[in-house]
């Protein structure tokens, strides 16, 4: 795994009958989006809603145009002869963000744009209504929580989506958290699981690279130990969202970018209350937990060693102090993670389920949140793939 700020990654279509193509694209760290715009707004549904799959992209007979736009790449206008079109790999990195007028869940992950990821058949959310929101608004005093890509990113919680965009101050009126408790803190009473939904499974299992996945389990070895930090395997508020794909020709991997907030850290740890996000990857070589921090670390909220943090720190620390990203949102004087990408190396043509999945450990109350954006194939395996 690595940080979405120093990805290269090259896209290479060869050894046609006419001739080879390579194709470089980098992605410019200076360019991201700064997550402002004129709309914002929570997805209201049941416990179980689907969404239709977006648009597909179209392919020329005889000449292919890539074009990447908003800063993610280099652009390239490339002419060529395909002649009888074969069963040739080809994998391209020209995605088009379109989240820009859209607050669809899938469009703000960067899913069914024209160019990425298209899911077959709807993306799924369960949960309580209010524990999703799309978002473009900027958190807190700097833009370490923007978009990685395109205008907007998803927000998962255990408690009130909603409640991220208010300050400390406002969370007694608006958050419904007084001054004395630990805020933000929602509990969504009916959204308390004794067991993870298929396909994932909590007991660690042995996984042997590429070898064919046996009987179900995590191959990370990660769920299980985190979990039973909290005493009894119970989901509190559990929320999640979920897709399948099928990897076209010439992909090498999947990949996604995500940042981890929590109330958890410091009031009340070191605790039982390991708030958990999950990222489960069902494919043919894997199945289990992807979402680690780049030290390999589980997401779990009293468990990681957080960068960005309410710390003692020496006064007057200015520019220095650690958790200036933190400041006037509603994690101020908590702790977090900037962006982390997690990515996991697939086979072309193979059907693959993700499952995004957040849950409070221990107790339903004190709030967690997870940020998701930037989902995409890769047209390069990663550098080291679970």
């Amino acid at each position: 795994m690595r940080s979405p700020h120093s990805a290269l990654i090259v896209a290479a279509a060869c050894l046609l009958e006419s001739g080879c193509l390579v194709t470089v694209f980098v992605k410019d760290a200076g360019a991201e989006e700064d997550g402002t715009g004129g709309g914002s707004g929570s997805v209201a549904s049941d416990d179980q809603v689907s969404q239709e799959t977006g648009s597909s992209v179209s392919t020329s007979e005889t000449t292919s145009e890539l074009t990447t736009g908003n800063g993610y790449g280099v652009t390239v206008d490339v002419d060529f002869d395909l002649g009888e079109q074969e069963d040739w790999d080809f994998c391209s990195l020209a995605r088009v963000p379109c989240d820009g007028d859209s607050e669809d869940i899938d469009h703000a992950l960067g899913i069914n744009c024209d160019g990425g990821l298209q899911t077959e058949g709807a993306l799924t959310w369960s949960g309580a209504a209010g524990s999703r929101l799309v978002l473009d608004e900027v958190l807190g005093t700097t833009e370490v929580y923007a978009p990685t890509e395109g205008s907007r990113r998803v927000a998962l919680s255990t408690g009130d989506a909603s409640h991220l965009l208010l300050t400390l101050p406002e969370m007694p009126d608006l958050g419904n958290c007084p001054a004395s408790q630990t805020c933000p803190s929602t509990d969504w009473p009916g959204d308390d699981l004794e067991e993870l939904p298929p396909p994932m499974v909590a007991k660690a299992k042995q996984c042997e690279e590429n070898e064919p996945v046996g009987v179900p389990g995590d191959c990370s070895q990660t769920i299980e130990t985190q979990w039973g930090l909290g005493g009894e395997m119970k989901a509190y508020d559990y929320t999640e969202l979920r897709f399948s794909a099928v990897a076209p020709l010439g992909t090498a991997g999947f990949a996604f970018d995500f940042a981890f907030l929590t109330a958890e850290f410091p009031p009340r740890f070191p605790s039982i209350y390991n708030d958990l996000f999950v990222a489960w990857v069902a494919s043919e070589r894997y199945t289990g937990n992807i979402a680690l921090d780049p030290d390999g670390n589980p997401i779990g909220a009293v468990t990681l060693p957080y960068t960005i943090k309410l710390d003692a720190m020496p006064a007057g620390c200015g520019d220095e102090c650690v958790d200036i990203p933190l400041r006037e949102f509603a994690f101020e004087d908590r702790a977090g993670t900037t962006w982390y990408q997690s990515e996991i190396g697939i086979d072309p043509g193979e059907s693959i389920e993700v499952v995004f999945a957040l849950f409070d450990v221990g107790d339903p109350i004190v709030d967690s949140v997870v940020l998701l954006d930037g989902v995409r194939w890769q047209c390069a395996p990663p550098p080291s793939s679970l």
